[in-house]
């Protein structure tokens, strides 16, 4: 029988079995099948017939390879590189003016404000008519202010509550790299998303998270975090990305706290500029214009 089955496989007659055998490759349990030409029953494994291949190594093989693309894009990507790339999104220059319009409930403010560096920063009102005077400045991490109808200027900090949500700092000091020590946690398609530790003390935020797409480092959207890293004080949203001082730049930030209350900060203009130290100094304050 061995020997009659063998040449009718060789002389062509079951040109088909191959065609049957992979189809049966694709099958979980032991198949049935008969000979057409014969009438014997033949029971197959499917282990003999796939070679001992285990049906559920596809998946498994995938899920590896996608968790070691997901740990070589992490280990790709230096956080204190795309940190420092999105200050440079923020800030055009080591020096600059911009002016900005801050939004609430409430009120609706203009200001001018001229940076150089890290931690030289001058506010100066400019709208409404009623806070004509009351300027700001920024030297390193502590603020002053200068109140007209008092005639003396009297220290803040940048937690301070510049108006509704919005914060002396969240435009007084505007760079993150030096500020805080960034470590990356985990990818959202195309954002990075980095837990920014305070380095210094006394900052506006001591802990933040952020969002920044790790292509073009533009910042996304942030969430600014109490002490213990947890708890939820604010969040922010940067949008509008515009052509401004040569570069695409978000020209709207908006800034939400836990009730939902929300206050903007919209860039009007921005170019670079330089300035001299004079300019930064307290004595300035009751002059500005």
């Amino acid at each position: 029988m061995r020997r009659r089955l063998s040449n009718q496989i060789a002389s062509g007659k079951l040109r088909g079995m191959e065609k049957i055998l992979d189809g049966l490759r694709n099958l979980r349990r032991p198949v049935l099948f008969c000979l057409p030409t014969t009438g014997i029953v033949f029971g197959l494994s499917i282990l003999a017939i796939g070679a001992g291949a285990n049906p559920n190594s596809a998946p498994a093989t995938k899920s590896a390879q996608s968790a070691s693309q997901k740990a070589s894009s992490l280990a790709s990507i230096d956080a204190e590189k795309l940190l420092a790339r999105a200050d440079q999104v923020r800030n055009p220059a080591e020096s600059y003016v911009m002016r900005v319009q801050v939004k609430t409930d409430s009120s609706d403010q203009e200001f001018e404000v001229s940076l150089k560096g890290q931690d030289k920063t001058l506010i100066v009102a400019k709208k409404p008519a009623s806070d004509i005077g009351r300027n700001m400045l920024m030297l390193d991490r502590q603020i002053f202010a200068y109140i007209p109808n008092l005639k003396r200027t009297t220290a803040l900090s940048l937690q301070y509550k510049l108006s509704g949500q919005v914060a002396n700092g969240d435009i007084a000091r505007t760079r993150w790299s030096g500020d805080y020590t960034p470590s990356l946690e985990s990818l959202e398609g195309d954002l990075a998303i980095l837990f920014l530790k305070g380095a210094k003390p006394n900052l506006t935020y001591q802990n933040l998270r952020l969002w920044v797409n790790k292509k073009n480092a533009h910042p996304d959207r942030a969430e600014f975090l109490g002490l213990d890293g947890k708890t939820l004080l604010k969040r922010a949203r940067y949008t509008d990305y515009k052509s401004l001082a040569g570069a695409l730049r978000p020209t709207r930030l908006e800034i939400q706290d836990p009730a939902g209350k929300t206050s903007t900060i919209s860039i009007l203009s921005m170019q670079a500029r330089e300035f001299s130290d004079s300019l930064f100094a307290e004595s300035n304050l009751e002059r500005a214009r």
